[in-house]
């Protein structure tokens, strides 16, 4: 027997296995497709809930500038991304997928060294990061629409396109105010 096939035949027996298992276990195919979530799922909202965090610390953060519209979209991203973590964390227990408690180690970075500056140069640095952050929240949760397995996580990246593209025009219209060049 070929390596290819003798591969291919013990890839089709494992998987026969896992199928009788769940079977014998009572999750038949119903429950196994009405949970079914895999790693790129798993890891699009984890992700976002990290995102989420990270989103409303910076809000709370950008409550302490002088410039109305920096505070405004400060108080704006707090608000949206407290009700996506929210949705987001019941969505991670319904799947049994971990909750992060913090933003990513580089989300983290990110604020502190924001966090770091004062007047308008906080405003800049903030704003700017937010346009490039929500152009790559965009793209990673068009992603998960487009190729996500879980019809539920697809779901619910599908209705944040919208808000994270609405906070992308606050974004940059909050930097273009600050004089930024975003």
């Amino acid at each position: 027997m070929s390596r290819r096939l003798f591969g291919l035949t013990l890839a089709l027996c494992a998987a026969a296995a896992l199928a009788t298992a769940q079977i014998a276990a009572g999750h038949g195919h119903h429950a196994r497709h009405h949970h079914r979530v895999s790693a790129w799922d798993k890891e699009w909202l984890m992700t976002s809930i990290e995102g989420d965090r990270f989103e409303i610390i910076g809000g709370q953060r950008a409550q302490k500038s002088g410039n109305a519209q920096i505070r405004a979209l400060g108080a704006r991203l707090k608000s949206d991304h407290s009700k996506s973590l929210s949705d987001a964390i019941k969505l991670a227990h319904k799947f049994g997928i971990e909750v992060p408690k913090a933003p990513s180690p580089s989300e983290q970075w990110e604020l502190k060294t924001v966090s770091r500056f004062t007047g308008t140069a906080f405003d800049k640095s903030y704003a700017d990061l937010e346009v490039f952050d929500h152009m790559q929240d965009i793209q990673e949760t068009s992603d998960e629409a487009k190729m996500g397995t879980s019809h539920r996580i697809r779901k619910d990246a599908k209705t944040e396109i919208p808000v994270l593209k609405m906070h992308l025009k606050l974004s940059k219209a909050a930097l273009a105010a600050v004089g930024g060049n975003g």
